[in-house]
C-alpha cells in the first residue's frame, strides 16, 4: 500500500504531500488538481511496468507537463514501509523522458539517462544487500497493477472483440467490460458464481448474466489521446436474463447504474484484483442509495484482497458521508496556482462538528476555505 505520496513539478502540482489510507477520497472544486494527483499516482505506479516517457499518458510533449521553469517531476513514496524517489526528466520536446535521481531507502542508484526506472530492473545481485533487493520486490509489488477508470457507462455495455493484451482490465472508460467477464468465467467459474451471485442480490430482477459471442469492437489504444478508436469485429456481448417479463436485455440497453455495479463487482472478483485502483467520480449515473452499495463492495475489495487501495475524486457529499475524516483529502488552488492539500482530519470545522453532522453535511454548509483551516484556528 502506498501511505505517503508526494509529487513535485507535475502540472499543477508544485509541491503536494499526502498521507494516504487504504480507501480515500479526494475533493475540492473543478481545476483543483484531484485528476493530477491520480494522474501522478497512476505514473508512478505504471514506471514499474514501462518505459518512463509511456508512464505519463494523453498528448503531451516536451514540458508540457512540468511546472514552469522546470525540467523534472519528481515523486517520493513510503510503500510497505520503504521510500522509494524517482525523477522523470523532460527533454525540450518530444516525449523522451529519462530517470533523475532514483533512491530507494536512502540508496541512490545511478540511472545513466536510461528510460526506465533502474531500481527495479536492477540486474547486479552480487553487489547489492539482500535487504536492498527485498526492497526491490516491496516497490515493484507495491505499485504494479494500477488500475484508472474515468466511466463512460455506455461504453461499458458495448460488445468487445477478443483481445490477449487486455487481460482482466478495462479500458479507462470501462470498455471492456464484456471481455473481462468472459476472462473471469473462463479462469475460475466458482468465482464467476459468485460475482453473478452478488449482482442478483442488488438487481433481484435478473436470473444470469450471460456473455454472447457477436459482433463487437476491439480497442485500438492511443496513449497521445488516452480514449481508446474502436474497430469492429468479432466479440463478446454481455446479456442479462430477466425473470419478470422473461426475457434477454442486452447490457447496452440496460441502466448505467446497473452497469456500472457490474463493473465495479468484476474488479472485486478478478482472479488478480489491483494493487492501485483510482476511480474518478464514482458517483456519475448511480442513485445515492446505490452509491453506498458501490463504496461497500470497494470497501470489501480492500477487506478480502489485503493489498488492493482505492484513491478516488468526488464532488458528491453523499459519497463523503460514507469515509473517515483522516480518508478524506480537500484540494485547493492558491493564488501562484499551485496545489494544496488538507487532509479533514486536520480540518478545526471538522473536528468541532463531527460528533453532530456528517462529514458531506459539515463539507456543504462550510465550505472548502472554511475546511482547510487547521485544528486551533478554528471559530
Amino acid at each position: 500500500m502506498i501511505e505517503r505520496f508526494r509529487v513535485q513539478n507535475y502540472k499543477a502540482l508544485r509541491d503536494v504531500e499526502l498521507a494516504l489510507t487504504p480507501m480515500h477520497v479526494l475533493i475540492g472544486p473543478n481545476d483543483s488538481g484531484k485528476t493530477s494527483i491520480l494522474e501522478g499516482l497512476a505514473a508512478l505506479s505504471r514506471s514499474v511496468e514501462m518505459p518512463l516517457p509511456a508512464a505519463f499518458q494523453g498528448r503531451w510533449s516536451g514540458r508540457n507537463l512540468v511546472w514552469g521553469g522546470h525540467d523534472t517531476i519528481r515523486f517520493e513514496a513510503t510503500i510497505w514501509g520503504k521510500e522509494y524517489k524517482v525523477g522523470g526528466r523532460f527533454p525540450t520536446s518530444g516525449r523522451g523522458v529519462v530517470v533523475d535521481g532514483e533512491v530507494l531507502d536512502g540508496r541512490s542508484v545511478p540511472s545513466g539517462g536510461q528510460e526506465t526506472v533502474v531500481s527495479i530492473g536492477y540486474r547486479a545481485p552480487s553487489e547489492v544487500s539482500a535487504a536492498y533487493l527485498e526492497g526491490v520486490k516491496v516497490i515493484r509489488e507495491g505499485l504494479s497493477g494500477v488500475h484508472y477508470y474515468r466511466w463512460v457507462p455506455k461504453l461499458l455495455g458495448l460488445p468487445c472483440g477478443l483481445d490477449a493484451s487486455r487481460r482482466f482490465k478495462m479500458d479507462i472508460t470501462g470498455f471492456g467490460l464484456a471481455l473481462c467477464l468472459d476472462e473471469i468465467l473462463g479462469a475460475d467459474r466458482t468465482l464467476f458464481a459468485d460475482l453473478e451471485t452478488r449482482f442478483k442480490s442488488f438487481f433481484p430482477q435478473v436470473k444470469s448474466i450471460r456473455l454472447v459471442q457477436e459482433r463487437g469492437y476491439r480497442a485500438v489504444s492511443d496513449p497521445n489521446v488516452g480514449f481508446p478508436r474502436l474497430e469492429d469485429t468479432e466479440g463478446k456481448a454481455i446479456y442479462l436474463e430477466l425473470s419478470s417479463p422473461a426475457t434477454f436485455v442486452s447490457a447496452a440497453q440496460t441502466s448505467d447504474g446497473l452497469l456500472l455495479v457490474l463493473a465495479y463487482l468484476a474488479i472485486l472478483y478478478l482472479p488478480e484484483p489491483p494493487r492501485l485502483l483510482l476511480v474518478e467520480e464514482p458517483e456519475n449515473g448511480i442513485h445515492p442509495g446505490r452509491l453506498k452499495e458501490v463504496m461497500t463492495i470497494l470497501r470489501e475489495l480492500v477487506a478480502e484482497q489485503g493489498h488492493t487501495q482505492v484513491v478516488m475524486t468526488t464532488h458528491s457529499p453523499y459519497l463523503v458521508d460514507l469515509f473517515k475524516p483522516e480518508e478524506v483529502t480537500l484540494c485547493q488552488k492558491g493564488e501562484d496556482g499551485a496545489v494544496k492539500v488538507t487532509r479533514l482530519s486536520d480540518s478545526a470545522a471538522v473536528r468541532k462538528q463531527m460528533d453532530v453532522f456528517t462529514l458531506g453535511e459539515i463539507w456543504t454548509s462550510e465550505g472548502d476555505e472554511a475546511l482547510a483551516a487547521p485544528a486551533g484556528q478554528g471559530g
